[in-house]
């Protein structure tokens, strides 16, 4: 749409048209939605007999910057009108009243309800909304008293919950939880009413909502399974030889259509317990179409695994012992409830003490105000009587991202109790992104669903779809409705992508000069960062991590696309008044990633050492940066000076100058005399005493300024007489950083303001604002007209549109740590938790836990789908798409044969996803006929090429050196100097060989040397207390040591905290590894290392049982670190009696009969124990005399255990 005079489409004129309905608009992205709003409401208020003002007319938004915006855009119609009418009271009028017109977010029109009625409330006139931070301590303050009170009361029910769900030894994870369901029960209209219903449901714990979610869900994934091997059965029949196939394949298909015909979960259960898959017929002729062939098994293969996770999921145990295990849960929920119900009405009393609200309380009050309920039915009462009666129309944008209580509200100020529809609703459901403020857009959907588009009739209801976008060129369009054909199915994102959803085409491009290049079909921009390319750069050039790559990648593009000779022409509205083509800038790209934290420095600093300017804009980090870190750290010593982190952190920085060497000094001389001698110079040591004289005569000073100066005051005379705020800004990025300490002193003055005083709270504010990631980003200091390449994240882009967007770290796994807690949480199934029988100590997840488990992964993948969504559709001209794998043509393979049904992926495929990269290339294989999207593996050289001629000129100047003469002398004088040098012997030679520490594992290595090369071998530097050596034999497979290092890792970490005497299979070992991953004891990563089989023949071994029973009597020792000292002549080849410290860990012992049994576990992949014993036999030895030390006690056996050969070895 380009010009003065809009031409608006059919669709946008009935937006804009239509009266007396309610209307909802399904406005897809650039479809000009904003500017379609803005003129129904200039035509609203202008047009017709007897026009609505302006200020009958309520236009709620979700952004105070978008309800100004709106404001101006309306100020500035009716501003232009009147012009053209000059003489018009009307409108004369209306240009009065916009500037106080209800244009507002919803926040904002709760908040006018209330103080025009705070008569009918329990609220102080004067009240007012409580600040972040503050609200946030207030919180903290009364959980705190909560708990105590609890403790002091006695209460065995909530002894009981603090056993099953504390963490550790604090009560983070017990408060966590308290604060879930409370923020839950606040996103519900009568948050009272959601507690109850959770309460009741515990009673009937067989049926209810989350039976039902879960039989249809199950009935979904099984007709999908069937559809998929029916598919593959029809494939068998039409080969003469795959038709072998045929019998098996029917076969599954009849079980899985009994499954899905099972109408109650014990006939399911009982049905697919039963489940399984015959074998396959032979099919060796060579004249079997090879790709039918992989195809068919491969789907068979997909459809076993997928009944196999089913099993895993809901047939773990009889469904009595499943229904018996939620009803030893009751009481957990019940108390977790209470808390959260004792917790909400403690708050609430807190803030009435104080006289402030929250955002809660503002839509919460507006509903008592507007609503009372009687017999459980809503009853609206007058005053939303009068706003109705007062408001003609009712506007809502971003509707799509609504919740349960503003839905509520919207009903109490409409008028269709009156029979009367005057509901306007905008929004795009495939744009919700908000789940994690708990946003509901299935309130969007069920309109969607029930709203006729074309009505028939004069209905009171109609829908109406804006598919046009006037923002992207039509080949970044097709790329995008390609992809989501395929992959946003109603099952998977709760909408189907069809072509009423897709984007059609509706911006208008001049045609470009001849022969220049201008923005094309999506790229997807793959790097293989395990590629053997790598081998042939030394280590440090190697050493690239998969985010340091994918920058390269991106930085070699941008590059390119803003060459001055070929770079990408884009369309510029504002040149020559009129619109013309350039080349690309900086300040024309954009890089989107899904979360900015672990990439933002990564890609500025590629980006800089690329020449080439970047901004990160990110709502995360302020608190992490340097200048900020470092008066915080300050102000913390200045309220208590006895803190040793935020002193050390004082004493590094400019402010006081010490080095680390000094540091060191000092705390070595004088770590016992910490409180002694500040005014005789005990520090001299560190050689700066003067510096630290006159800094502790500036503490004392801002110790006594802090008790009454206030905190803004307190910082800015730090920051004048310390120098430090002249001294950031010479610093790199001084404009920024300056900035940013200025920021400080803004949220200072904010913490003045509320109900909380003092230093000492004020660090508190602070702590917790970083606890609850409530940052607020770095400030910011670029203008739009900059020229620079912006980093931001996808929700931050939403609304904003570039010309060239790349879409980074595609291939990052999504986030799953909501669905790994004890305690899960849905807004409509309830809670559920694992069952813990404390006497026996075992912990076992339930089956309702499971069910709300995959709902919160298919709700969470739905949300990312449309993440997904939003990203790309940001781009105007290109958009380039970024990832890396590790094991690339692995993945590329896996994804070869995905079968489309009815023109998409099945969800059940969709679900499997772990990435963006996964749906992107799910969409390329036997899926990708037709698929508009290049797609593209870049070869390192393409983007590290420098780093290649480097390696390829230093492999040069090295060949040249071996070949010169070396009996030749090129210079005399200079060879007799140096052989003088090198000939000279050191006296005491033999005693500067030893050290003062070593490890066991270096002694284990020395004594593998033969006694020439034991006089030869220095002793190595103690690096690390993880011993682990390869010890591969030659018949092993070769293992680089660096993976053979971390795998055994995994395997000692798994092994320290598996609890053996409660583990009875392997699903027991799995279990109590996700349990500690999902509580940050264990990383996913260790996980993926270790084989759970391999783990629990170790458990089923006679030493492993002998083992689980010393745990289960607590003589298990595990990870037991040990110190001695020993002569140097017994480790060495030095005559010495100077004491040489042996340090170690000792896997486990136990105790048995008043004697002790060492083991040590080894994951060398040798398959002889002859190799073995001959490895380790030292380390044994001194694990064996450290432990007799160390206990007293005689060590009776020693044992090694390999987990590879599956074989305890005596030693």
């Amino acid at each position: 749409m380009q010009g003065t005079a809009v031409n608006w489409t059919r669709e946008q004129s009935q937006v804009i048209e239509s009266r007396g309905k309610n209307l909802l608009v399904s406005a897809a992205a650039g479809s000009g939605k904003t500017a379609v709003l803005v003129e129904r409401i200039i035509r609203m208020v202008t047009e017709g007999e007897n026009p609505p003002g302006i200020d009958e007319l309520l236009v709620m938004t979700f952004t105070n910057a978008a309800a100004a915006e709106m404001r101006e855009r309306i100020a500035s119609a009716i501003e232009q009108k009147l012009k053209e009418h000059p003489e018009n009271e009307h409108l004369q009028m209306q240009a009065t009243l916009v500037h106080h017109a209800q244009i507002t977010t919803i926040d904002s029109f709760c908040l006018n309800v209330i103080r025009e009625h705070f008569n009918q409330l329990d609220l102080d006139p004067s009240f007012r909304i409580g600040d972040e931070g503050e609200l946030l301590l207030m919180r903290a303050d009364v959980m705190e008293e909560l708990l105590e009170a609890f403790y002091a009361s006695g209460d065995s029910r909530f002894e009981r919950f603090v056993e099953t769900f504390a963490q550790g030894k604090t009560d983070a994870g017990i408060e966590d939880y308290i604060r879930q369901v409370y923020d839950f029960s606040q996103s519900n209209p009568y948050p009272e009413q959601w507690i109850e219903a959770c309460r009741n449901e515990l009673a009937d714990e067989e049926s209810g909502r989350w039976m039902d979610f879960l039989m249809e869900d199950l009935k979904r994934q099984v007709m999908e399974l069937k559809d998929q091997m029916e598919e593959a059965r029809d494939i068998c029949l039409e080969d003469e030889f795959l038709c072998a196939y045929e019998p098996a394949f029917s076969e599954d298909v009849h079980m899985l259509k009994g499954l899905a015909e099972a109408e109650a979960f014990p006939a399911f259960h009982e049905r697919l317990f039963a489940a399984g898959f015959g074998r396959l017929a032979t099919v060796r002729s060579k004249e079997a179409d090879p790709e039918k062939k992989a195809y068919v098994t491969g789907c068979r293969n997909r459809v076993k695994e997928a009944v196999k996770e089913m099993k895993k999921m809901y047939c773990f145990d009889s469904v009595e012992s499943m229904f018996a295990d939620l009803c030893g849960t009751r009481e957990a929920i019940g108390m977790l409830l209470d808390l959260a119900e004792d917790f909400a009405r403690r708050f609430q009393e807190k803030k009435r003490d104080k006289n402030l609200v929250d955002f809660n309380d503002l839509e919460h009050e507006a509903l008592k105000v507007l609503i009372r309920r009687e017999d459980g039915k809503t009853v609206y009462t007058d005053a939303a009587d009068e706003l109705s009666m007062q408001y003609r129309e009712v506007l809502v944008d971003e509707y799509q991202d609504s919740n349960l209580v503003q839905e509520e509200l919207l009903r109490a100020v409409s008028r269709e109790r009156f029979g009367q529809h005057n509901v306007f609703m905008v929004g795009d459901v495939k744009q919700s992104i908000y789940r994690f403020r708990l946003a509901r857009p299935e309130l969007f959907l069920e309109k969607y669903t029930a709203y006729p588009l074309e009505p028939e009739t004069d209905g009171p209801d109609q829908k109406i779809e804006l598919h046009q976008n006037f923002r992207s060129r039509d080949t970044v369009l097709m790329g995008i409705n390609d992809i989501f054909y395929r992959i946003m199915t109603e099952n998977m994102g709760n909408i189907r992508y069809t072509k009423e959803a897709a984007l059609n085409p509706g911006a208008v491009f001049a045609e470009p000069p001849a022969g220049s290049h201008t923005g094309g079909i999506p790229e997807l921009l793959m790097v293989d960062t395990g590629a053997k390319a790598l081998e042939d750069l030394d280590e440090d050039a190697a050493d690239y991590t998969a985010k340091e790559l994918e920058a390269k990648l991106i930085a070699s593009r941008i590059r390119r696309l803003t060459d001055p000779d070929q770079g990408l022409l884009v369309w510029d509205k504002k040149l020559s008044g009129t619109g013309g083509y350039r080349t690309a800038q900086y300040r024309d790209i954009v890089i989107l990633l899904r979360s900015t934290g672990e990439w933002t420095e990564t890609l500025l600093q590629v980006l800089m050492n690329a020449g080439i300017p970047a901004y990160a804009e990110s709502r995360m980090g302020y608190f992490n940066t340097l200048e900020v870190e470092t008066v915080l750290a300050m102000l913390a010593v200045i309220d208590n000076p006895m803190q040793d982190i935020p002193l050390a952190a004082v004493l590094r920085s400019p402010v006081v100058g010490m080095s680390d060497k000094e540091l060191a000094g000092m705390m070595a001389a004088y770590r016992s005399q910490a409180d002694k001698g500040q005014d005789r110079g005990i520090y001299a040591a560190a050689m700066c005493w003067e510096g630290l004289k006159g800094f502790f005569e500036r503490l004392e000073r801002f110790r006594l300024l802090a008790s009454y100066l206030p905190i803004h005051e307190l910082i800015y005379r730090l920051y004048e007489e310390t120098g430090y705020y002249d001294y950031v800004s010479a610093m790199p990025a001084g404009a920024t950083r300056r900035a940013n300490l200025d920021m400080l002193v803004e949220k200072a003055a904010a913490y003045e303001k509320t109900s909380y005083k003092g230093l000492f709270h004020f660090i508190r504010y602070i702590d917790n604002l970083k606890k609850y990631n409530s940052d607020f980003g770095e400030a910011s200091v670029v203008g739009e007209e900059d020229n620079t390449v912006r980093i931001m994240s996808i929700h931050k882009s939403k609304g904003l549109e570039f010309p060239v967007v790349f879409l980074a770290g595609m291939g990052k796994k999504f986030n799953k740590q909501d669905v790994h807690g004890k305690v899960l949480i849905d807004p409509e199934l309830g809670i559920a938790t694992d069952y813990l029988d404390v006497e026996h100590r075992v912990k076992t997840s339930t089956l309702k836990k499971n069910v709300l488990r995959r709902k919160m992964e298919l709700d969470s993948m739905g949300e990312e789908l449309r993440v997904l969504y939003v990203a790309m559709t940001r781009a105007k001209e290109q958009l380039i798409m970024t990832g890396t794998d590790k094991s690339l043509q692995r993945t590329l393979e896996k994804y070869s044969q995905v079968p489309l049904v009815d023109g998409q992926i099945p969800y059940t495929i969709l679900s499997e996803a772990a990435s963006y990269l996964d749906w992107i290339l799910m969409c390329t294989g036997k899926t990708g006929n037709g698929l508009r999207i290049l797609v593209d593996e870049v070869p390192l050289a393409d983007f590290i090429g420098e780093e290649l001629e480097q390696q390829v000129l230093k492999k040069s100047a090295k060949e040249q050196l071996l070949k010169l003469d070396l009996d030749q002398t090129y210079d005399a004088e200079f060879a007799e100097r140096l052989g003088q040098h090198l000939g000279f012997a050191y006296p005491h030679a033999a005693d500067v060989t030893l050290h003062v520490k070593m490890s066991v594992s270096e002694l284990k290595k020395m004594g593998q040397l033969t006694d020439e090369e034991e006089a030869e071998q220095p002793f190595a530097p103690v690096l690390t207390w993880t011993e682990e050596d390869s010890g591969a034999d030659q018949a092993a497979e070769p293992e680089p040591q660096s993976d053979g290092a971390t795998r055994g890792t995994a395997y000692h970490r798994a092994l320290e905290l598996l609890p053996f005497d409660q583990i009875h299979s392997q699903e027991d070992v799995e279990y109590w590894l996700e349990q500690f991953v999902a509580e940050k004891q264990y990383t996913q990563e260790n996980k993926n290392l270790v084989d759970t089989g391999m783990i629990w023949e170790f458990l089923q071994s006679g030493m492993g049982k002998r083992m689980a029973k010393a745990q289960a009597a607590g003589m298990l020792h595990k990870e037991q670190q040990f110190v001695m000292g020993v002569p140097a002549r017994e480790v060495g080849p030095v005559d010495s009696g100077e004491l040489v410290v042996i340090q170690g860990i000792i896997d486990a012992y136990f105790e048995e009969d008043g004697e002790l049994v060492l083991v040590d576990y080894k994951t060398d992949k040798t398959r002889s124990s002859r190799i073995l014993l001959e490895h380790y036999k030292r380390q044994l030895d001194y694990y064996e005399r450290a432990l007799s030390q160390m206990t007293g006690k005689k060590v009776r056996e020693k044992w090694i255990y390999s987990l590879t050969l599956q074989r305890a070895i005596p030693c």
